[in-house]
């Protein structure tokens, strides 16, 4: 079985062989390229020391990744190729990492140490895939299947529950009896694991082709209590009375499902309803929800911020969740009222939000074009092509020349905001003499 290699893997396994020592290419690199992916790392194992890697490659750029560990990464042609030698992991004693780590000879026992058989696979051109766990036939079987024993891999390490349920949606695999029933077992593990490296799987699981089914996943194994606990109160959280056809968490899943497979749009997305359960009301025998966008924003700020993402995510996110109930509509005034406050880019998103949710409400609108959204996005660009004034900064007028007619403080900014909204109505309105005149009338008013 052959794989087509960059010509930096090719010579550096190539000096290893001249040189009478053995090395591998190894993991994700080979199980990519196995699927016809095209791999983002290409990682090396040899049985060779760091001491020997270094003085092997000491005519190119070594940089010292982790010696502690065995890896040292080789730069050739711009490209970080990462070598590891062989090695056993020692006791792991907090749930992530091993105390210490042991180099070996052995290739087997380097690959018996990894979590996935689909990951244990190693490559080399002139031996072809060496495969000690039918990784191949789990590829080939669309199987995520622990190496060895399932419950000592999770509890080795936690983050591998996180990893296994990112391959399973990320390839469209199942899992293995025994390494899903050792997921469910095992999850309260997750409470160990720092946020950072809980949030780098859980954006590969939601921005997935497959993302529904891994935050089915995710519930079905009882994985959230652990990392986002507000989600379990959206489970067969009913709504009643109105056009949606299922719970909170049902509803929230097609949503996300619906929005293109970025991380803040997907984000936006979960958790733009998570606030319902909390206001939740019977009225006239129909569920309903009041301010359950303002609710579901401050969730989400609070969730978002104890998971570590920054901060530019946070604010986009919340602004679209505290938004996504707003009466946007393919109407002049109504499309650049809402560039003025959320700007073009937030209402591009804002649209595809509303859209998502509005067929996330049944199966029925789900197959519903909903043309709307088509004549908003037609409208925004011809406000975009057109130049109209939506901002201040695009005013005729500034707020030093309204300063000039002796308004002062915050008066200034309450009389920009009187001008924007006439230049909002009648974009042609935007000329300076006329809104300098407005400006007068209305300081009238103000001064009265």
């Amino acid at each position: 079985m052959h794989i087509t290699i960059p010509w930096q893997c090719e010579k550096i396994l190539k000096r290893f062989s001249d040189n009478g020592i053995e090395a591998y290419l190894v993991g994700g690199c080979v199980r990519d390229s196995l699927l016809g992916k095209t791999p983002k790392d290409w990682d090396i194992c040899t049985e060779a020391l760091p001491e020997q890697v270094i003085a092997l490659f000491q005519d190119e750029k070594v940089i010292l990744t982790g010696l502690k560990h065995g890896t040292v990464t080789v730069l050739l042609g711009a490209m970080p190729v990462e070598i590891t030698t062989y090695r056993i992991d020692g006791e792991y004693e907090d749930n992530r990492h091993p105390k210490e780590v042991f180099f070996t000879g052995s290739l087997r026992e380097d690959l018996s140490r990894r979590d996935f058989t689909i990951n244990a696979l190693a490559y080399h051109p002139d031996k072809g895939v060496i495969d000690y766990f039918d990784g191949i036939g789990d590829l080939n079987r669309g199987l995520i299947r622990c190496v060895g024993d399932a419950a000592s891999r999770y509890q080795e390490d936690g983050l591998r529950i996180m990893r296994a349920v990112r391959f399973a949606c990320v390839l469209n695999f199942q899992f293995e009896e025994q390494t899903e029933a050792a997921i469910k077992e095992y999850s309260y593990l997750l409470r160990n694991i720092a946020k950072e490296r809980i949030q780098v799987e859980f954006d590969k699981i939601l921005t997935s082709s497959w993302a529904m089914y891994g935050l089915e996943t995710l519930a079905r194994l009882d994985c959230f209590p652990y990392f986002l606990p507000e989600i379990c109160h959206t489970w067969q959280f009913t709504q009643e009375g109105g056009l949606h056809q299922y719970d909170v968490f049902g509803h929230t899943l097609r949503m996300v499902n619906l929005v293109p497979a970025e991380v803040v749009l997907r984000l936006a997305a979960l958790l733009h309803d998570i606030g319902k359960p909390y206001v939740w009301q019977m009225v006239d025998g129909k569920d309903e929800f009041p301010q359950h966008e303002v609710v579901s924003a401050e969730l989400a700020e609070q969730i978002l911020e104890r998971m570590r993402y920054d901060k530019k995510t946070i604010a986009r996110v919340k602004l679209l969740i505290s938004e996504h109930t707003r009466g946007l509509l393919p109407k002049e005034h109504n499309m650049r009222r809402a560039i003025a406050d959320i700007g073009v880019d937030g209402v591009q998103q804002l649209i595809q939000i509303k859209r998502a949710d509005i067929q996330a409400h049944n199966d029925i609108l789900a197959k519903e074009p909903l043309s709307i959204f088509d004549d908003m996005e037609a409208l925004l660009q011809q406000i975009l092509d057109r130049g109209d004034c939506c901002t201040l900064k695009q005013l005729a007028v500034s707020g030093k020349e309204i300063t000039a007619l002796g308004c002062k403080g915050k008066a200034v900014g309450d009389v920009l905001d009187f001008l924007l909204d006439i230049v909002l109505k009648n974009p042609d309105c935007n000329e300076k003499q006329y809104l300098l005149e407005q400006a007068r009338n209305y300081m009238k008013t103000l001064y009265e």
